[in-house]
């Protein structure tokens, strides 16, 4: 949220509508009250400084609300409608994050491009989910879904073309990332009843996996010290305390949060 490059840890509390976050760059704390516990948090760049923007998406009215990092001012506009899933991302690689909804009713994409036009797009079937990333690493985030009843992932990369994959077991819970440092995002997971992490190398598909985690804690991978690679971190809502495996700056806990908070980088982990 605050343009260093380093994933911040950062909450979302239902109850009042609040947002909190832990700044990376000099420790301090910012907090803001924007959305309600029924707004599904949609959190991304929409204005191109280069610092994450508080947002959120109204499915019962099919609108989001953007709070802009440059002066906390805030703007709303309507895009989809009640029972669409938001996933914003930079699909025509500008650098700037296009409000985008996948709609289950119908399996379509709808992409609010920054640079003008809307995109809309079939892509999946009855009971897939969202796994929207870079995944051929051309700066422009792919359409994708995981289809749990088999662990497919199905990718409809912008550069490279379609590409399906099986992996994965009932029960995980994906975490695209770029976990080895090559500019694309690898398709990987987290499972709970183990604690272990499993990714699948983009580079040549073979995979490795780790255990970091145990039962219960909330996946939430993101670059937290800065060195382009992601970093497997987890929250635990037990203790509200986040556990951060970091490439380069390594192990790291945080208290942060209470009882009932939404880690925020876990906006589109999918489960």
């Amino acid at each position: 949220y605050d343009g260093d490059s380093k994933t911040d840890v950062s909450i979302f509390r239902p109850g009042p509508g609040e947002w909190w976050y832990r700044r990376s760059s000099d420790g301090g704390n910012f907090a803001a009250q924007f959305g309600s516990g029924t707004d599904t948090i949609a959190p991304a760049d929409y204005t191109g400084d280069g610092k994450t923007d508080i947002a959120f998406f109204r499915p019962s009215s099919g609108e989001w609300f953007v709070l802009r990092s440059e002066d906390n001012s805030f703007f709303s506009f309507p895009f989809g409608a009640n029972g669409d899933i938001p996933v914003p991302g930079d699909y025509d690689g500008d650098g700037t994050a296009d409000p985008a909804v996948f709609r289950p009713s119908s399996n379509t994409w709808f992409i609010n491009n920054s640079g003008g036009g809307t995109t809309i797009q079939g892509f999946g079937i009855a009971g897939d989910q969202p796994v929207v990333a870079d995944y051929d690493g051309d700066g422009k985030d792919d359409i994708a879904i995981y289809r749990p009843t088999v662990s497919e992932w199905w990718i409809d990369r912008s550069q490279d073309g379609l590409l399906a994959l099986q992996f994965g077991a009932s029960g995980d819970q994906t975490t695209p990332a770029d976990f080895t440092s090559d500019g694309k995002a690898d398709v990987a997971f987290f499972r709970p009843t183990t604690g272990e992490w499993f990714v699948l190398r983009s580079e040549d598909f073979s995979f490795f996996s780790f255990p970091f985690g145990t039962n219960g804690d909330i996946p939430v991978p993101g670059d937290y010290d800065g060195d382009g690679t992601a970093d497997a971190a987890v929250f635990r809502p037990s203790n509200n305390t986040w556990f951060l495996s970091q490439s380069t700056s390594g192990f790291e806990a945080v208290g942060f949060g209470i009882a009932g908070d939404i880690p925020t980088p876990n906006a589109y982990v999918r489960q």
